[in-house]
């Protein structure tokens, strides 16, 4: 059987709620190829978790996916990932999460706004970290 690590974010994540509009954008399996857009599940200080809607062919852990968008509620913020789990693989409806770094300052910035109002919000119950 195959030993899967623990949970590696060390900060608290935030659930986002299910009713705002919170969701990732990039092209896949180029950048240029059409835009995936999925549902954002969770984010932390250093990642964030986002929800397959279909089988994503040859995406694998430790993949970077480059020039994605993050949108919640009015905020975008641009950036790049990289794949860290599945949760439980990467089928549909499973769970990818990764790292994010922000494009730009301005990124960071509307990043840790995201992270504020998520914080400050019902729907940002924080979920206990590993």
């Amino acid at each position: 059987m195959e030993k899967r690590p623990g949970c590696r974010r060390r900060h608290p994540r935030y659930l986002v709620d299910a009713n705002l509009d919170a969701r990732i954008e990039f092209g896949y399996p180029r950048t240029e190829d059409p835009t995936c857009a999925m549902k954002l599940k969770d984010v932390s200080d250093g990642g964030l978790g986002f929800v397959l809607p279909h089988e994503l062919p040859g995406l694998e852990v430790g993949d970077s996916i480059d020039r994605v968008e993050i949108h919640v509620g009015a905020r975008a913020v641009r950036g790049d990932l990289l794949v860290m789990h599945f949760s439980p693989d990467a089928s549909a409806g499973s769970v990818c999460g990764a790292f994010f770094y922000p494009a730009a300052d301005e990124d960071l910035l509307a990043f840790r706004e995201i992270l504020r109002d998520l914080e400050a919000s019902s729907s940002g119950v924080p979920t206990a970290s590993r």
